[in-house]
């Protein structure tokens, strides 16, 4: 029979292992190159961690798909596609010029195309 002390270790371990693992299955990304600056997350499509957003090819912090504040932000200037649910700026599907924007926007941060966008 386990005493009370080596039930607190117990719980106490489980506790540290459950903070490790994360909830809902965050995925935690590791370059490949050993990098851990702020280099694009390509590994992840629903990684938000990182400076720019894979799945719809924006910098995170604009992306309006994956931030309510921004949505929000975006609806109150009247800047949104009712259709596509997004920036009206964002929309890629009304108006594919306007990813050349955002290409610009990576290509001057990193030197390279941005990864294709999965959205």
């Amino acid at each position: 029979m386990m005493n009370a002390t080596t039930l607190r270790v117990v719980a106490v371990v489980f506790v540290v292992a459950l903070m490790l693992v994360g909830c809902a299955g965050e995925k935690v990304s590791i370059s490949t190159n050993g990098d851990s600056t702020n280099s694009p997350t390509t590994n992840a499509a629903n990684d938000h961690s990182g400076w720019w957003c894979v799945e719809h090819g924006i910098p995170e912090e604009e992306c309006s798909m994956c931030s309510a504040k921004v949505a929000t932000d975006c609806k109150e200037k009247g800047d949104w596609c009712e259709e596509h649910n997004r920036a009206k700026s964002q929309c890629f599907k009304c108006d594919p010029s306007l990813a050349e924007k955002y290409t610009n926007l990576y290509e001057a941060k990193y030197g390279k195309q941005p990864p294709a966008a999965t959205d």
